[in-house]
């Protein structure tokens, strides 16, 4: 087992084998930890990479498992895939795409008040990708 190394991702620091950095030979970060690509360093001899350090969490993880394990509330889908194809990771890429197709065919439930009447009336609905599809309920 090599020793860890630590990476500065953007101000955010992250600690992993070799092993997990080259388990994708070809992208960059294969590429950077196999010697085929010079590092950058920061003060304290970290590997530097100018890039945003919070979703690098979700591409390390990946390079870890396989995996593409998002939050159901993820909000940064367009960042994390201009990261990955920055890493060049491209089962990631390819991951993020289905991950994409699937969000786009899931329904989006929403809630609208309206007052009639002095009274407030909550129409719910659920809305379908295109074609516009729409089913409306309501309650009081």
């Amino acid at each position: 087992m090599s020793d860890p190394i630590t990476l500065n991702v953007g101000g955010k620091l992250y600690t992993t084998s070799l092993a997990t950095l080259t388990s994708f030979p070809d992208s960059m970060l294969g590429a950077m930890f196999s010697g085929k690509m010079p590092t950058k360093r920061d003060s304290q001899g970290n590997c530097f990479i100018d890039r945003d350090g919070k979703v690098f969490r979700y591409i390390l993880n990946f390079l870890r498992t396989s995996h593409l394990d998002l939050p159901e509330d993820f909000q940064e889908m367009g960042l994390l895939r201009r990261e990955a194809d920055f890493y060049q990771v491209q089962p990631l890429i390819e991951a993020l795409q289905e991950k994409e197709v699937e969000l786009s065919k899931a329904e989006k439930n929403a809630m609208l008040n309206i007052t009639l009447n002095q009274r407030v009336q909550t129409v719910h609905f659920t809305v379908r990708e295109a074609p516009q599809i729409y089913s409306l309920s309501s309650s009081s």
